[in-house]
């Protein structure tokens, strides 16, 4: 799950202060909130796949250094990633940087109304 998944619900309640209703609304993502629908899923897609590698980082217990070495990328693409600066990344670069680090991603086509990604560790050949 998502770090966000409070904003996942979206309908309005109506609030009363003092004189008057106030409308609330409750968006799927904070970039929902900001954001074109199209702009905000990928967004959200960007958000997750940054939180994935800096656990992946972080459980192996590599500093930002060696995790760039590893990977043939600069340090600082590395703080990006970390610090969830997902407006200075691509979709291409982050799953380049899951292929690297043994990951392989796959998409489901299950009608015009559904459609997968899954992620999974690809086995290493003996």
């Amino acid at each position: 799950m998502t770090e966000y998944i409070k904003f996942c619900i979206t309908i309005v309640i109506p609030y009363i202060s003092k004189s008057k209703i106030v409308a609330l609304k409750f968006y799927e993502s904070p970039f929902h909130a900001t954001e074109t629908p199209e702009v905000a899923s990928k967004s959200v897609l960007k958000a997750d796949l940054t939180i994935m590698i800096r656990d992946i980082m972080e459980e192996a217990g590599y500093t930002q250094k060696e995790f760039a070495e590893i990977l043939g990328v600069s340090q600082p693409r590395i703080s990006d990633i970390v610090n969830g600066k997902i407006d200075k990344l691509t979709l291409d670069a982050l799953f380049s940087v899951l292929d690297k680090l043994g990951f392989k991603a796959s998409f489901t086509f299950g009608s015009s109304e559904e459609a997968s990604i899954q992620i999974q560790k690809v086995p290493v050949a003996a």
